[in-house]
């Protein structure tokens, strides 16, 4: 079971970290769970062709998501979208792989797992590098334990099997992106064309009319117009149902009042009291935070959770009036009750010292079988132990260095690299005894020391930065809402979200209060992240419930607010109507009407170019030396239509109105010059600089030929 706890944790990182770094041709790190075992359940949440994720597994997925990433606060609809982003992308490309015929043995499956992080991390040789017979070792003890029924052991196992699905997903990742790039390669007629894309030139005139030309006030844009446009364009312009709710945050935070109580109740702990004692029948005094014999005892009976004793020494003292005190402090004073922010405390200084604080130090570790942290260890507790004694007395004696002996005893992977020096490290009052020991004793002494590693001869190399560093201990009481500001708190919201006459008519009464407004406008169904409240499923739920109406409340207890929510608008899912496409649509619009006037007159004009220029008020212009790689117009800009057109008219040609980007042209070729032969092999390199760049884009290509079904408004709306 060796590092079992570790892997576990580190698994569950994993799926955090990976997301999409999925197709940068790393695409190894897929978490791969293909066994549908939910294919029966009734409700589709999304499909791939045959491959479908229901709405059990999805929930499923979701939950094991936001439990291996709690620490960081994952919330719901965060992770249902990496779920979602995750399982599409594996599909995807296991249908890839399918058509590809790629396939991975025993072999390339176990190179695969030696390219996973957590692998590559606890499971080393000496020289730093993945030691596959440690590995082959730790599954082997595994699979033994599992016989005889142990239960870590069966979760190790589970956790074996994890390994051997990613490491077949490195190797078939790396199979179809070897494929992918082959068949993105520029061959030498690809390189011809890129040549003469390059180097063949064309002179001309053009007779240019920019969309300027037209004042804008002059076009008018009606809403059947852009309706119009929308419709024709229907696949661009498809709107989700949708929600606009207005969020009233009422701050649940204590009164006046309350922070008094807490001051108070804090206060009676300086004091020694008689208590009755049931077993002796007499009366006991209980000292008080000043006499009290134990600190650390005391400490954590009576300070609230979150704020333990720590024993840690400390140099920079965030609290302003606690430094300023501790300085002149003598040991045993107590500095309070004093208030540091949500929370009276009182302090006591225990010791004053002058420590390093920062040390170095170089050791041997000697591991015994069964370690929590290092996995072909063999030798027994007892015989560890001796091993280790007997080397710190060697090196105290003098007749061996600590170098020497880490390079031939120590187990510490890294020996290879540092002989057993270890780098330099701050004091942190949380790294337990070799930290202890290596801060609080002098230069240069050695001891042996045991933690869940195995035993580890110490020597302190060297301490730096000596200052004067306290010990204190302190009690804390947090101030939070009583029950009775908690009352009030919830008799306002409830006040305002009774003012639901209309939007207008409630945010004005928010206002009144000094209660924040946070709009959410335009949020569908799988939208949850709320500025200020953060990730809440709730609310979104809520909104979208059948029968909801606009002018709905309601009153959502979340993150230090009492949150009030109004829906304050609706749309159905369909098209965008005229309002919501205008801003997009009316600028497009605009541009075809005028390039539709600005067509229509350079069609009319006839005869040279000069006299084309004077029918339409247009510009002449010089268009020399273009090339299709640079189809730039001095005094035009782009237009790289134009010049197209130009390289496939013959000489003295006059072009028909070219509706190009920045105004529409009219073009005639003076001359061709086909480029000279020369070399190719820059050309064909940068068509593949340029393939490399697509490949980057492989999974938005296969989301975008596949046929993805996507039902995960409709299954948060039921669930």
């Amino acid at each position: 079971m060796t590092a079992l706890q570790t892997l576990r944790h580190h698994q569950g990182l994993l799926v955090g970290l990976i997301l999409f770094a999925l197709f940068a041709f790393v695409l190894g790190e897929v978490i791969s769970s293909r066994d549908r075992i939910f294919s029966s359940d009734r409700t589709l949440v999304a499909a791939v062709g045959d491959d479908e994720l229901h709405v059990e597994e999805y929930r499923t997925r979701i939950n094991q998501f936001m439990d291996a990433n709690k620490e960081y606060n994952v919330g719901y609809g965060v992770a249902a979208q990496q779920v979602y982003e995750m399982w599409l992308a594996e599909t995807l490309l296991e249908q890839q792989y399918d058509a590809a015929g790629i396939s991975v043995g025993a072999k390339g499956t176990m190179n695969g797992i030696l390219q996973l992080p957590d692998v590559k991390q606890y499971f080393t040789n000496a020289l730093g590098q993945v030691d596959e017979n440690a590995l082959q070792q730790w599954v082997s003890s595994v699979r033994q334990a599992r016989e005889t029924g142990n239960a870590d052991a069966q979760e190790a196992w589970a956790l074996w099997q994890d390994m051997k699905e990613r490491g077949r997903a490195v190797q078939k990742s790396a199979q179809y992106a070897d494929m992918v790039k082959a068949g993105l390669t520029a061959t030498t007629l690809d390189g011809k064309i890129e040549y003469a894309y390059q180097n063949d030139q064309v002179d001309g005139q053009v007779v240019y009319m920019p969309y300027s030309s037209i004042d804008d006030k002059t076009i008018e844009i009606t809403d059947a117009d852009i309706t119009a446009y929308v419709n024709k364009h229907a696949d661009d312009y498809k709107r989700s149902a949708t929600r606009d709710i207005q969020l009233a945050l009422i701050p649940v935070v204590p009164s006046e009042k309350d922070a008094q109580a807490v001051k108070e109740k804090i206060s009676e702990l300086l004091k020694d009291k008689q208590e009755y004692n049931e077993k002796t029948k007499s009366a006991e005094t209980v000292y008080g935070f000043q006499n009290t014999e134990n600190d650390s005892v005391f400490v954590n009976t009576y300070t609230d959770a979150g704020s333990r004793y720590s024993g840690a020494y400390v140099r920079n003292i965030e609290n302003v009036d606690v430094k300023e005190w501790v300085e002149n402090a003598k040991v045993g004073e107590i500095y309070g009750p004093y208030r540091d922010g949500d929370a009276y405390k009182l302090t006591k200084l225990q010791e004053v010292r002058n420590m390093p604080d920062s040390a170095r130090f170089s050791h041997v570790l000697i591991a015994y079988e069964g370690n929590q942290i290092v996995p072909d260890a063999t030798l027994s507790k007892e015989a560890a132990k001796a091993l280790a004694d007997s080397i710190a007395t060697v090196i105290k004696s003098r007749k061996a260095t600590l170098e020497a002996m880490a390079n031939k005893y120590s187990m510490d992977p890294s020996v290879g690299q540092n002989n057993g020096l270890q780098q330099w490290v701050k004091y942190s009052g949380e790294n337990g005894s070799i930290e202890d020991f290596i801060f609080f004793s002098p230069k240069g002494a050695i001891s042996v020391i045991e933690t869940p590693a195995g035993y580890h001869v110490v020597k302190v190399e060297d301490q730096k930065d000596f200052g004067k560093s306290y010990k204190m201990a302190t009690v804390t009481h947090f101030i939070n809402p009583s029950k009775e500001t908690s009352a009030t708190l919830m008799t306002n919201a409830q006040k305002l979200s009774k003012v639901n006459t209309s939007v207008e008519e409630f945010m004005a009464a928010a206002a009144k209060e000094g209660y924040a407004i946070v709009p959410a406008m335009d949020f569908t169904a799988l939208q949850t992240s709320y500025n200020t409240i953060g990730d809440n499923t709730s609310i979104t739920r809520w909104a979208f419930e059948d029968g909801r109406k606009v002018n709905d409340t309601k009153i959502f207890d979340e993150a230090g607010y009492q949150v009030v929510a109004m829906v304050s608008g609706m749309r159905s899912e369909g098209l965008q109507d005229a309002e919501q496409a205008r801003a997009e649509v009316e600028p497009i619009l605009v541009k075809e009407k005028k390039a539709a006037m600005l067509t229509e007159s350079l069609s009319k004009a006839k005869g040279s170019m000069e006299e084309i220029a004077k029918a339409v008020g247009g510009e002449l212009f010089e268009a020399t030396s273009m090339t299709m790689a640079t189809p730039i117009i001095a005094g035009v800009g782009r237009a790289p239509k134009t010049v197209g057109v130009m390289f496939g008219m013959k000489e003295g040609q006059v072009s028909a109105p070219v509706v190009d980007e920045t105004g529409v042209l009219v073009a005639t070729v003076v001359a061709r010059r086909a480029a000279e032969e020369g070399s190719t092999v820059a050309a064909q390199n940068a068509i593949n600089e340029i393939y490399q760049a697509y490949l980057q884009t492989v999974m938005t290509a296969l989301e975008n030929k596949a046929d993805i079904e996507d039902n995960r408004e409709k299954i948060e709306k039921i669930f």
